[in-house]
């Protein structure tokens, strides 16, 4: 639930009244907060302990509100740690604190002085466990979607529906690889980190879409299958690239983005969440810079990737090359090592030799064996093709 879904609960209607930071009624809601008490602005507290982001937070106690630089102080605090919106009862509320919350679309709600506290407390607590109960709910529609052998396209879209998930139009997935997870999150607690990350994609993406993001963590992942249909590529690779960076910033995190073609029905969210994995695959068998790499400009591993049977791609590894391996293993050689080297130059002896730092005669040494052992003509740009395909294979396939 965002701040503007919050402001239509139809028992709150008259109670929530917007006087500053309108830019941010996307934020979205995660709990309500009291802060009333004294103890949070005193020193020897720390604002972290109380507040973790996605609060709504509500001040109305008058010693807390009447000493307005202290009170400034405390909002710029809890405003660093990504709260959602402030609740104030009429009358409390400054010049100087809806200036800064128009400037930072941090949303300010006046509440009636006399409003019962216990009630908004029980109406947003009923709210907010019924939306994780339906967030647990699409959660489980998304792995069913993606692990279904054969999915049941009407029960789908009956399920889909009653969660207020639109199937129109055409989506993609997106899958959020985690870098190095053992030792960024060595001493985190991962679910908490998770659902940072879930608050993060969803805030990014309501800025853009009306559509829910059905958003499925996965062990070293998170899966996202986005609406693409009223956002053009570029678009959504902005909004990619954002998520990384938040990500990085706020939870100390890399993460790296694959992207899936687009599809039109939900029973095909599986080839794309395939695809999703197999462009991180291909980028890091690249070096492909940036984080957020799209599966069709992966070029020839986006068909290797197509090969469904992996038996396949070790068959023709092995005729092309498997001679090789073997003599290296036998007399720990490095001859594959400089077969690569030397298709990667374009089958230019002098710049392989220079980057092998070998001498000219052994680099014509190695060809000349190299040639022997796999009964090829250098000079025949098939063969070259083909050896150079089957080391592709061998990197995309210890990836």
């Amino acid at each position: 639930m965002n701040c503007k879904e919050m402001m239509q609960i139809p028992e709150l209607e008259n109670v929530l009244k917007l006087k500053a930071g309108e830019k941010g009624l996307q934020r979205l809601v995660r709990w309500i907060y009291f802060a009333d008490c004294l103890q949070c602005i005193k020193s020897e507290y720390k604002i972290e302990d109380y507040i973790h982001g996605g609060e709504l937070v509500i001040l109305t106690n008058r010693s807390v509100t009447d000493d307005n630089e202290k009170l400034m102080a405390l909002i710029r605090q809890m405003d660093e740690h990504e709260i959602s919106a402030l609740g104030i009862n009429k009358g409390q509320i400054s010049e100087e604190l809806m200036k800064y919350c128009k400037e930072k679309g941090l949303p300010l709600f006046e509440l009636p002085e006399k409003y019962p506290l216990i009630d908004l407390s029980q109406i947003m607590c009923r709210r907010l466990v019924l939306e994780e109960q339906d967030r647990n709910a699409a959660e489980q529609l998304f792995s069913s979607i993606l692990d279904a052998e054969h999915l049941n396209r009407e029960r789908v879209m009956a399920q889909a529906r009653y969660l207020n998930i639109n199937f129109e139009g055409s989506f993609c997935v997106a899958e959020f690889a985690f870098e190095n997870v053992k030792s960024e999150w060595e001493n985190d607690d991962t679910l908490a980190q998770g659902q940072n990350i879930k608050r993060i994609i969803n805030t990014e993406f309501s800025f853009y879409t009306k559509e829910s993001i059905l958003i499925l963590p996965q062990a070293g992942s998170i899966l996202a299958l986005i609406p693409v249909s009223q956002t053009d590529e570029e678009e959504v690779r902005k909004i990619l690239i954002r998520i990384v960076e938040r990500v990085q910033r706020e939870n100390a995190m890399k993460l790296c983005v694959g992207v899936g073609n687009s599809i039109a029905y939900p029973d095909e969210a599986k080839r794309s969440r395939n695809e999703a994995a197999a462009a991180i695959r291909a980028a890091a068998v690249t070096d492909m810079q940036g984080p957020v790499y799209f599966y069709k400009d992966q070029g020839i591993y986006t068909l290797i990737s197509h090969v469904d049977d992996t038996r396949v791609l070790d068959e023709y590894v092995g005729k092309q090359l498997g001679k090789l391996f073997r003599y290296d293993e036998i007399n720990t050689g490095n001859l594959c090592e400089t077969l690569e080297n030397y298709l990667a130059h374009n089958c230019n002896t002098k710049k392989t030799a220079e980057t092998m730092f070998l001498h000219r005669n052994t680099m014509n040494y190695r060809l000349k064996k190299i040639s022997e052992l796999l009964n090829c003509d250098f000079e025949d740009m098939d063969k070259c093709l083909a050896l150079k395909l089957a080391f592709m294979i061998v990197k995309y396939r210890n990836r």
